[in-house]
C-alpha cells in the first residue's frame, strides 16, 4: 500500500471492506473492529481518517509490528494482520489490512462481531450462534445435517418413510440398490441418519428431515418448511400449499403439483413425436433437490417453489446463499460444495439428486436442450439462492435442429455445445473470449468446443486469432429464420472484395492497405495484406514503394 492507494480508498469511501477511524480508539475497540472485518470480507482500516475522508494524521505512537503482535494475542484463533505507516500529504495514516480467511474469529474476551451493510452504511454487529453455525457450514467446517438431535429418539422416525425411501431406491436407476437388503436401522446408519448419543440411538438432523414424523420435525426442526405457489394470468393465487413433511414425501408431492401445472406442446421431428413441456421436468427435479439439500436449516424461512403463469416463469428459492467458493462466475465449473454433506450424500444414494455432484450442469443442459433461455441465478445473494426458469412457446425449429444434428452425428450435444449455440443465436456472433466467459471454461477448451460446432455444421467463423468471430451457419440460420442476419455477418465474398479493391484502385489510381481496411472493417491487417498480394500474383495490381510508402496501382 502507498499514498496513492490510500487516496484511492478514501475517494471511493467507506464500504464493507474499507473503514475510516480516528486514532483515539482504545486497543480493545480497535481489536473489535478488526474481528468484525475478519468475520466479514476483510479489507482496510484507515486510522487517522475522519468519516468525511479528511486526513487528521496519527497523533500517538504506532508501531506496525508491535500492533500486529497485539492483535494476534487478543484474538481467537490468533489473527494475523498487516499494518503500515504511510505519509499522505504531510500527514501519517496507519493502514491496517485484515485478511479474509473464511474462518470465524472472536476477541480474547469472547466477542464475536461481523461487518454488515446497515441502513445508514456499513457497521459492526454481533455474530450470533446460529450465524456462526451457518458460516462454518458455508466453508465446509461444519455439517449441521450430521448433528444428533438429542431430544429426539428412534420413535420420532416414521416406518412409512422408510418404505417410501425403499420405493425411491427401487425406481431410480442410479440409486444404491445394496441398501434394499438392509434393515431400517442398517439403512439409517449407512446413510448417517442416526448416531449414538449418551448410549442411545438418536436421529441426526438429516435423519429427522428425511424420515421423521411430521410432528417431530415441527417440534425439533422448526426452520424446515416448503411452499408451492401458483399465480394465474390475472395474478390471483391458484395454489398456495405449505408443508413441513419429511423431505422425500415433500419431493414427491411437489413433483406431482409441478406436473399438474406444467403443460406440454407436441411437435414432430421426422418420424418422431416430441412432447415439449413448458418447464423441463429433469431440471425442476434437480433444482428442487438442490434447494432442499443445500438450504440453510438454521434460518427460519421456507423453500419456495412459485409458478407465475402470466410471464410464465418458475422460481425456486431456498434460504442461505451460495456456499464458500461458489459464485455466479464459477457456478458451472466449480466442484461440489454441499452445505449439508450427509443430507446431500443421502439424496444421491437414494437416487433423487445427481450422483456426480454436477446438478447445476444438468439444470442448464435440460433447459437449453429445449431451446429455452438459460436458468437465471442473478437474484441469488448472501441470504438466498434463487433460480428462475423461463417458459413461453417452445422453439420448434431449434428443437428439430438439435434432434437432427444428434441423429446425424450419433452423439448428444453437451451443455457447452448447447449453451454456445444458444448464445450465438441470441447475440449474433461471439469471440472465443466471449464464449469462454459464457461456459466458464479456459480459452483452449472453448476454442475446441467452437471448432466442434463448426465441424457439425452449426456455426461458421471469420477472421483470425483473437479477432476470430463465430456466427450461425447458413443452414442453421435458414432453419431458424435468420437468413438476413447470416448474410450480414457472413460479409461479402472474396471475389466481391477483389472487385471493390480494383474498382478503388482504378478510380483513384492507387490503393494502400489502410484503404482496404476502411473498405472492409472486419478484415485484420494481415488479411488486407494477403488480399492485395493475391491481386498482385494474379497480375491485376502492381506493387510500388517500400515499407510505409508501399501502395498498389492497377495494370
Amino acid at each position: 500500500m502507498n499514498a496513492e492507494g490510500i487516496k484511492r480508498l478514501i475517494a471511493e469511501g467507506e464500504s464493507l471492506s474499507v473503514e475510516f477511524k480516528r486514532d483515539d480508539l482504545s486497543d480493545d475497540q480497535l481489536v473489535e473492529t478488526i474481528v468484525c472485518f475478519a468475520n466479514g470480507h476483510g479489507g482496510w482500516i484507515l486510522l487517522s481518517v475522519e468519516d468525511d475522508g479528511r486526513i487528521s494524521g496519527i497523533q500517538k505512537p504506532f508501531d506496525p509490528n508491535a500492533f500486529a503482535g497485539l492483535v494476534a494475542s487478543r484474538t481467537q484463533p490468533p489473527l494475523h494482520v498487516v499494518a503500515h505507516l504511510i505519509e499522505v500529504d504531510d500527514a501519517t495514516v496507519a493502514a491496517i489490512y485484515v485478511p479474509h480467511t473464511g474462518g470465524i474469529y472472536a476477541t480474547s474476551s469472547g466477542k464475536y462481531l461481523q461487518r454488515v451493510q446497515a441502513q445508514n452504511g456499513p457497521e459492526c454487529r454481533p455474530l450470533y450462534p446460529y450465524q456462526i453455525r451457518s458460516r462454518l457450514a458455508d466453508v465446509g467446517n461444519y455439517d449441521y445435517s450430521a448433528q444428533p438431535v438429542p431430544r429426539a429418539g428412534w420413535d420420532d422416525l416414521d416406518p412409512l418413510e422408510f418404505e417410501r425411501l425403499r420405493r425411491t431406491i427401487q425406481r431410480n436407476p442410479g440409486a444404491d440398490k445394496a441398501l434394499l437388503d438392509d434393515s431400517n436401522e442398517q439403512i439409517a446408519r449407512a446413510l448417517g441418519l442416526v448416531s449414538e448419543f449418551e448410549g442411545r440411538v438418536v436421529p441426526t438432523v438429516a435423519g429427522l428431515l428425511l424420515l421423521g414424523k411430521t410432528g417431530s420435525i415441527r417440534r425439533h426442526l422448526p426452520a424446515h418448511e416448503v411452499a408451492f405457489q401458483v399465480n394465474d394470468a390475472d395474478l390471483s393465487m391458484r395454489k398456495n400449499e405449505f408443508t413441513r413433511d419429511p423431505l422425500i414425501k415433500v419431493f414427491e408431492r411437489l413433483s406431482e403439483l409441478f406436473a399438474a401445472y406444467n403443460p406440454e406442446e407436441e411437435f414432430r421431428s421426422g418420424l418422431f413425436r416430441i412432447d415439449v413441456p413448458r418447464f423441463p421436468p429433469e431440471a425442476f427435479r434437480e433444482a428442487l433437490a438442490n434447494a432442499l439439500v443445500h438450504r440453510d436449516y438454521a434460518r427460519l424461512n421456507a423453500v419456495y417453489v412459485q409458478i407465475d403463469e402470466r410471464k410464465p416463469t418458475l422460481t425456486i428459492q431456498n434460504p442461505g446463499g451460495f456456499p464458500q467458493g461458489v459464485t455466479l462466475e464459477n457456478l458451472l465449473s466449480v466442484g461440489p460444495v454441499p452445505r449439508n454433506p450427509v443430507l446431500a450424500d443421502a439424496f444421491k444414494r437414494i437416487g433423487i439428486a445427481e450422483r456426480r455432484g454436477r446438478g447445476v450442469e444438468k439444470i442448464f443442459r435440460e433447459t437449453l436442450r429445449l431451446g429455452r433461455r438459460p436458468p437465471d441465478y442473478m437474484g441469488s445473494g448472501a441470504n438466498a439462492v434463487r433460480v428462475v426458469f423461463y417458459g413461453g412457446p417452445a422453439d420448434a425449429a431449434f428443437l428439430r435442429m438439435v434432434n437432427e444434428v444428434q441423429e446425424r452425428s450419433g452423439r448428444n450435444l453437451d451443455l457447452a455445445h448447447l449453451f454456445l449455440l444458444w448464445a450465438v443465436r441470441e447475440q449474433g456472433e461471439l469471440t472465443s473470449t466471449d464464449a469462454a466467459l459464457i461456459i466458464q471454461q479456459g480459452q483452449r477448451a472453448t476454442r475446441r468446443i467452437l471448432e466442434e460446432l463448426r465441424s457439425l455444421g452449426l456455426i461458421e467463423a471469420k477472421g483470425h486469432a483473437r479477432g476470430r468471430k463465430y456466427y450461425l451457419s447458413r443452414g442453421v440460420a435458414e432453419v431458424l429464420g435468420q437468413r438476413a442476419a447470416y448474410t450480414r455477418r457472413r460479409g461479402i465474398t472474396r471475389k466481391r472484395q477483389e472487385e471493390l479493391v480494383l474498382e478503388h484502385a482504378r478510380k483513384f489510381g492507387t490503393i494502400r492497405r489502410k484503404d482496404v481496411l476502411e473498405l472492409f472493417p472486419d478484415l485484420s491487417e494481415s488479411q488486407a495484406t494477403y488480399l492485395l498480394a493475391s491481386l498482385v500474383r494474379k497480375g491485376l495490381l502492381i506493387e510500388k514503394g517500400r515499407k510505409g510508402g508501399k501502395h498498389y496501382a492497377p495494370r
